[in-house]
């Protein structure tokens, strides 16, 4: 299978000028060119050494092995996952879905075999934790009549769901930009992105009928993603 062009270019601009340095542990590939989703793809190279060398290229993203493996690790441990930013998950998710360009060290491959097997530790820390803050939550969106606050509740409130819910099938979370597209790929229950669109549906509502409407449909999607969990 011939790769996207992004990712050739990627191979052949960037990458070929420092396949041969020795302290390029391995560097793979990522994004919507591979996905499906885009045309676009990103280099990351991870580096053996303490610090990334100077000379790396700014056209990819530079992490050392240590810092890797670090962010590795945390997300074995069940952790790093909890908020959109979130740097573990967003790394290591994009690793999982990636491919790897160049690999002589062959940590990349040990990497890669890593990821295979899902943390169970994530996946039952993202339920337990849409479980036991369900209640929390319904409770600040009643309550709160600021429009920032109330995008803010829900915005970490649904990346919490959603990691639980992709971990009970083995994925990570892409992120909030491909969840639908991802759903359908992985063929999750789409009851899901039903009982989430009913949630933005009550947000829109004006207070304060939105109290009432909105903590309700918050407690109906928390519970289709735990009955999906």
């Amino acid at each position: 299978m011939s790769l996207p062009n992004a990712i050739l270019r990627l191979t052949t601009d960037v990458l070929a000028d420092i396949n041969d340095d020795e302290r390029l542990a391995f560097a793979y590939a990522h994004g919507p060119a591979l996905s499906g989703f885009g045309e676009d793809a990103e280099l990351v190279c991870v580096w053996e050494t303490d610090a990334v060398p100077d000379e790396a290229s700014a056209e990819a993203t530079n992490l050392t092995v240590a810092r890797f493996q670090s962010l590795l690790e945390t997300l074995e441990n069940g952790e790093g996952w909890r908020e959109p930013g979130d740097e573990p998950l967003r790394v290591i998710s994009r690793f999982a879905e990636g491919i790897l360009l160049a690999d002589d060290s062959e940590l990349g491959s040990r990497a890669r075999a890593e990821v295979t097997e899902f943390p169970q530790a994530l996946a039952d820390a993202a339920r337990d934790a849409v479980a036991a803050e369900s209640e929390a939550i319904a409770k600040r969106l009643s309550d709160t009549e600021d429009p920032w606050e109330l995008a803010e509740t829900l915005t970490s409130g649904l990346h919490r769901a959603y990691v639980a819910f992709f971990a009970a099938a083995g994925h990570f979370f892409p992120g909030r930009e491909h969840r639908a597209a991802s759903v359908e790929r992985y063929l999750l229950e789409a009851e899901v992105l039903e009982a989430e669109t009913a949630v933005w549906a009550a947000a829109a509502i004006m207070h304060p009928e939105r109290a009432e409407r909105l903590p309700e449909a918050w407690r109906d999607f928390t519970r289709t993603v735990l009955d999906n969990c």
